[in-house]
């Protein structure tokens, strides 16, 4: 691994704490900008159309296209980077050193909160389409900095980042395929570290000094937010690239930078929580994909419409069966193919000596395939998908930025966006910004990124299947056929949308 503290200059600027409190604040001075920009903005006065500042505003633009396009490609390079700026897990951090300092309940430290969240997130783009109003968003970033205070106050370390936080799941993810990691150097020095002040929480008396004068206090350390302990880091999905441990460790051992592929896939599968948000991930991120190809939304969408007729519901009840649908059922029989596939790889045919003591409907059977079971595949089944999901977020991304991004302008001269949409809607005296790429050039973009992901699932695959090279393990075929299948049928799904989206239409 190149380790970017070993470079002079640049490393000094990352070991120091002032580096990240200036940029955290920053960031926290532009959320609550956010706030005020879009806090009692809603629509225009006199103007018919639902939702005219969905792109003018600065706070809807910020948040649903600069950030919640742009955090896809900080995620593909640097992982959990965003983590280290983000200013809300910072006031959480902050806030949890004055706190009662309890500890988070064992049966709250996994994805199952967060993937509440991100269901409930879906629910409200459905229900109130938050999306597309200034200050439905500015009330959304209030609570989060209201939890991330309240959170911290009551536990210790950054529980707003476990329980609530969406995009801290979903950086945990692409940050397996990321080429930037932190590292010890030498797990030896840090077995024979005798202080650990990279994990150390008790309080310790500071003291500045300045000629005579002497200011002594008590302060916490932080520690690690999330409870790691460096020398046992494996993978990159759960450090948050906070530097903590860069800036306390007493004798030099903590490496942050670059690594090959490919990256933590050789580890084992998702844990149960985890496959759980990856599974409302994928499903929505699908559906979402598959939007604009209106015959294939309407496949689809089938069943929810179909259900919600039959029971005579209307649009109100509609949306939980199409999050239930979407979020559960819908990636279960995306991945469905590759798992009936890797179960026929596992039938076993032998020949017997003798026929068998008892018939076959009489035989005891234990069965040796239970729900755990399932659920550790699909676990396993996403590991090599996650290249080709990645990608397809890519695209997603890179369309929305290269549509709205043109609006940036407008947004800097009013940040309101009130007299941005009436000059261009209204008075028509500017024109409405362009694309930054030509479409004849992003459809291409768009096939590379899948064609990317398609290739580095199918490296994943193998990489996988082959297990870890020092154990001599047998290459797992049943899992490698299973994992091409499942890689095969979400490219089925992206490839004949991006057909219809950019090349027939």
């Amino acid at each position: 691994m190149i380790n970017l503290l070993d470079i002079k200059y640049l490393g000094a600027l990352l070991r120091s704490t002032w580096t990240w409190r200036l940029l955290r604040l920053a960031m926290l001075g532009l959320l609550l900008l956010m706030i005020a920009f879009g806090w009692h903005q809603h629509a225009i006065p006199g103007v018919a159309v639902r939702d005219p500042l969905m792109y003018t505003n600065f706070t809807t633009f910020n948040l649903w296209v600069l950030w919640m396009m742009g955090m896809v490609g900080v995620a593909l390079i640097f992982g959990r980077s965003w983590c280290t700026l983000c200013p809300v897990g910072w006031l959480n951090g902050v806030a949890s050193r004055f706190g009662l300092r309890r500890e988070l309940p064992q049966w709250l430290q996994n994805f199952i909160p967060v993937t509440l969240v991100l269901v409930l997130l879906q629910l409200l783009v459905y229900f109130l389409a938050i999306h597309r109003y200034p200050d439905y968003s500015a009330v959304l970033l209030s609570w989060m900095l209201l939890l991330a205070i309240g959170g911290g106050l009551l536990f210790r370390r950054r529980s707003f980042c476990l329980l609530f936080c969406p995009a801290g799941a979903l950086f945990g993810l692409y940050a397996r395929l990321a080429p930037w990691q932190l590292r010890v150097k030498d797990t030896s020095v840090c077995a024979g570290c005798q202080d650990k002040p990279c994990i150390a929480v008790e309080p310790v008396w500071r003291q500045a000094a300045l000629g005579q004068l002497r200011l002594h206090w008590r302060t916490r350390p932080e520690g690690c937010p999330v409870a790691l302990v460096p020398a046992q880091i494996e993978d990159s999905a759960a450090c948050t690239l906070c530097m903590n441990c860069v800036q306390t460790c007493c004798n030099d051992n903590v490496g942050l930078g670059f690594r090959g592929w490919p990256g933590d896939l050789r580890k084992s599968g998702l844990r149960p929580s985890e496959t759980l948000f990856f599974l409302v991930l994928l499903g929505l991120l699908t559906a979402n994909f598959a939007k604009v190809y209106v015959a294939l939304r309407e496949a689809i969408f089938f069943v929810p419409e179909s259900l919600a007729l039959a029971l005579g519901w209307d649009v109100a009840g509609f949306y939980p069966l199409a999050v239930i649908w979407l979020g559960l059922i819908f990636p279960l029989l995306l991945l469905t193919p590759g798992m009936l596939v890797y179960l026929i790889g596992q039938v076993r045919v032998t020949t017997l000596a003798d026929a068998p003591s008892a018939p076959p409907h009489e035989t005891a059977v234990t069965p040796t395939f239970s729900g755990s079971t399932l659920i550790r595949l699909i676990g396993q089944m996403a590991l090599p998908v996650l290249p080709l999901v990645l990608s397809a977020h890519l695209a997603l991304a890179l369309v929305k930025l290269n549509a709205k991004a043109g609006y940036l302008p407008l947004i800097l001269q009013d940040v309101s966006g009130v007299k941005s949409f009436l000059a261009i809607n209204v008075m028509q005296t500017l024109t409405a910004p362009g694309v930054l790429i030509p479409l004849d050039i992003l459809k291409w973009l768009v096939v590379l990124l899948l064609v990317a992901g398609f290739g580095l699932s199918g490296l994943a695959a193998w990489t996988i299947a082959s297990g870890d090279s020092s154990e001599k393990t047998a290459f797992d075929k049943p899992f490698f056929l299973a994992a091409l299948v499942s890689v095969m049928t979400l490219v089925a799904f992206y490839g004949s949308t991006v057909m219809e989206w950019l090349f027939v239409r």
